[in-house]
């Protein structure tokens, strides 16, 4: 008995896990990142949907965010962060720097 409420205290607190979960669609598209700024709250979990909507692939890379990753053009990839603290954290395509955006953390 003991077991089977251990067990279910432990479902409980693993659905309320995933339900802080925060997914944030980020196009990349010719003229940089939309959008440019994106917010979330401190110690979350992020999973950052990126669309490359252009021609050519792109990197989505940040070196404080120690993310980096190639999408393919017309492709998305999945960026997942957590426990980040309060701040703000840049992020570029590393195929062209002028496409760059900003985390920030609160």
């Amino acid at each position: 008995m003991r077991f089977q409420l251990a067990a279910v205290a432990l479902l409980a607190c693993v659905g309320s896990v995933r339900a802080e979960e925060l997914t944030i669609a980020l196009r990349v598209q010719a003229e940089g990142f939309q959008p440019a700024t994106i917010a979330a709250p401190a110690g979350s979990r992020i999973r950052l949907e990126v669309s490359n909507e252009t021609a050519t692939p792109i990197e989505f890379e940040s070196f404080e965010l120690n993310r980096e990753r190639v999408v393919p053009a017309g492709q998305k990839a999945t960026v997942y962060l957590s426990g980040l603290s309060a701040g703000s954290y840049e992020f570029f395509d590393d195929f062209n720097q002028k496409r760059r955006g900003v985390l920030t953390v609160e």
